[in-house]
């Protein structure tokens, strides 16, 4: 399995995925089957990221853009009729109308599309068997099929009609020039109760009440013979659509295949709209695979040799970022800081102080990493990735209401689970053992990277303890953090004088960059940031000074 639930929503992969929504149901199919390419998929993957990068080419142009949008959203589902179609069942006139709808916007879509794997289908050919004579039109009905018997058995049905039309029109205007009224449309007779007594031998007292008398009009025998007529022809209308529908049956059945391989292609080409889409709005950049491509001179972020894993060339992002957080901040008035990293295969030390973006940065890798995966363009100006197996994430603080469990419980739980499933990894680790005693926490985050250091798997590992550091072979990196400058002149100034703009000024004073450490260094700004929040003097020196 490439990712569990958590990962799932730690890195926020359900906001991203709901950003993409084809607009038609094949488009919709083939969505809801997608799945991460996986290390040996490499050629499934090309093709996958060319249909997109082809389309947004083509979408450059609004109006082709639009006749996309237009065909992808009339397209019925058709899979249903197809599948009576390949059985020989029976199918009614709403199928073949949804049938021939799907075959019309195809043809569009065929003309808008210029894919090299596009398969063959003469649409003229299956849209005559539907529209045999005349113009092409996009609705239809049996009429259509011009079949001389229906036709026939329609033509006697209106002349039924017709004439059961004239012998009521009789019958009303000679009721109405013997009484002086005409029978109600629901085929009654009222008039005075004291005519109940007439007689007529068109009508038939039915009651009388305080104020009139109701006769129910009898039909002549002659139109009684007509309707009965009419219901004869009615049946044998019924049983000939049946064997026209059944005839179109056999007449479409050789082409279901080829159908559904076009219903399949729609859907392929509506699913790369749906991604091109989501490129054009992001401005994706280029996503390279680094399938066992090997780093020309290797070396770790403090200049010792590394493990042998980490000749291959690095994971890489230049201006990556996170749609979500990127919305929350700039919904705020905030700058957005993008992410660049280059990590090689191997162990990465994230440190920096809280509110520095230290979880932001491990949100945007696992999510590049996911939507590179699956062959979905990423936020980023550039991307390069090793593919994995798996990703998993694992943060400080996974406390389980189902199973009773402690933070500290969980979180163990979940990192054996992570470090136990077979496969290569990416491993994304957010504080991990901040939920137990400092001295005990420490000896498990550096016990950790070692670990991961000469497993298989590469991981990037944020921590606030100065243990980790040491732990040689690792790549350091830190949140740039508060700009000296803002805070050296905050304390010399007491600004900012209202402390309720003070975490906005902080986050606006903020380096969120992250940078290569400079031997694996650990941030020391808290007790500064915590004697700008108020807190007492003796509480926030230093023991010694």
């Amino acid at each position: 399995m490439f990712w569990d639930e958590t990962t799932k929503e730690a890195i926020g992969w359900t906001d991203i995925w709901g950003q993409f929504l084809p607009l038609s149901k094949p488009g919709q199919r083939v969505r809801r089957q997608a799945c991460a390419y996986l290390p040996d998929q490499r050629e499934a993957w090309e093709v996958a990221m060319r249909d997109w990068q082809q389309v947004r080419e083509a979408a450059r142009d609004a109006q082709w853009a639009k006749s996309c949008r237009d065909a992808f959203a009339r397209l019925p589902d058709v899979l249903p009729i197809l599948n009576l179609l390949r059985q020989g069942a029976s199918v009614r006139v709403v199928d073949v109308f949804e049938l021939k709808t799907f075959l019309w916007h195809g043809r569009e879509l065929q003309a808008l599309q210029t894919f090299a794997w596009w398969p063959a289908l003469d649409w003229e050919v299956l849209l005559r068997l539907l529209n045999p004579g005349g113009t092409l039109v996009p609705t239809f009905s049996l009429a259509d099929l011009q079949d001389q018997t229906l036709n026939a058995l329609q033509d006697d049905l209106q002349r039924l009609d017709a004439e059961v039309y004239r012998g009521r029109k009789e019958q009303t205007d000679s009721l109405c020039q013997k009484f002086g009224r005409a029978p109600t449309r629901d085929g009654l007779f009222i008039v005075e109760k004291n005519q109940a007594d007439l007689e007529h031998p068109d009508l038939r007292l039915q009651s009388v009440n305080l104020f009139e008398a109701v006769f129910e009009v009898i039909e002549p025998p002659r139109v009684r013979e007509l309707q009965a007529e009419r219901e004869r022809v009615l049946m044998r209308i019924e049983d000939r659509e049946a064997e026209v529908l059944q005839g179109l049956v056999e007449q479409l059945a050789p082409h279901v295949e080829v159908v559904e391989k076009m219903y399949d292609a729609c859907g392929r080409f509506d699913w790369a709209f749906a991604k091109a889409t989501v490129a054009m709005k992001w401005e994706a950049g280029v996503t390279a695979w680094l399938d066992g491509q090997r780093d020309a001179e290797p070396a770790s972020a403090d200049g010792n040799s590394v493990e042998a894993s980490t000749a291959l060339a690095p994971w890489f992002v230049l201006s990556g970022w996170h749609p979500t957080a990127r919305t929350t901040v700039e919904s705020r008035g905030g700058t957005f800081t993008p992410l660049d990293l280059t990590l090689s295969p191997g162990v990465g030390l994230i440190t920096g102080p809280n509110m520095g973006g230290k979880t932001v940065s491990l949100k945007t890798l696992g999510l590049l990493q996911a939507l590179a995966q699956h062959a979905l363009p990423v936020p980023a100006a550039e991307f390069r990735f090793h593919p994995v197996e798996r990703i998993g994430w694992s943060g400080g603080d996974e406390q389980s209401l189902v199973s009773g469990l402690s933070s500290f419980g969980a979180e163990m739980q979940r990192l054996a689970t992570l470090l136990h499933t077979p496969g290569h990894a990416l491993l994304l680790l957010d504080e991990v053992a901040r939920t137990t005693n400092p001295e005990e926490g420490e000896a498990l985050a550096v016990g950790l990277a070692k670990y991961l250091r000469s497993s298989a798997h590469t991981a990037l590992f944020a921590s606030h303890f100065p243990g980790v550091t040491q732990v040689s072979g690792l790549q350091g990196f830190r949140v740039a953090g508060l700009r000296p400058d803002v805070l050296t002149a905050w304390e010399l100034t007491g600004h900012p004088p209202d402390p309720d703009r003070l975490l906005a000024d902080l986050q606006q004073a903020m380096d969120y960059r992250l940078l290569p450490a400079q031997g694996l260094e650990f941030p020391r700004d808290a007790l500064r940031i915590a004697r700008l929040f108020g807190l007492p003097e003796e509480i926030t020196r230093k023991e010694g000074q």
